[in-house]
């Protein structure tokens, strides 16, 4: 990749992209990454989160449990999904649920990292 190229990304298109990729692989629809990011589908849909905004720090926190579960589980989907929609007595819910407050997300996120810690 040439250096005019790089000076060409939009950050912004690559974290909405990013965002919905991670959404979609975990088992959720648009309007539940609406919710987690505080927007409409709609605003989704544009393709367009910017990094530096409120909804841009959530859409990066979300895409940090992906990636946490995502190596815990080895890339498996499957079990991906499940764990987002199954009762965890260790976050205290339904991460999937939990992750649409600022701080269910946040406790997700902990426990992943702590757990990933451990391997």
């Amino acid at each position: 990749m040439n250096l005019a190229a790089i000076q060409n990304i939009d950050n912004a298109s690559v974290l909405a992209e990013a965002f919905v990729n991670a959404g979609k692989n975990l088992g959720m629809n648009q309007s539940d990454l609406g919710y987690i990011i505080g927007k409409d589908r709609s605003a989704i849909s544009r393709g367009r989160i910017e990094p530096g905004s409120k909804a841009g720090e959530l859409a990066l926190l979300f895409i940090r449990c992906y990636r946490a579960l995502y190596v815990l589980v080895g890339g498996n989907l499957q079990q991906m999904q499940h764990w987002m929609q199954t009762e965890n007595r260790h976050t205290g819910g339904i991460p999937a649920e939990q992750a649409k407050t600022v701080q269910g997300l946040v406790t997700v996120l902990e426990y992943l990292d702590a757990i990933r810690g451990k391997l």
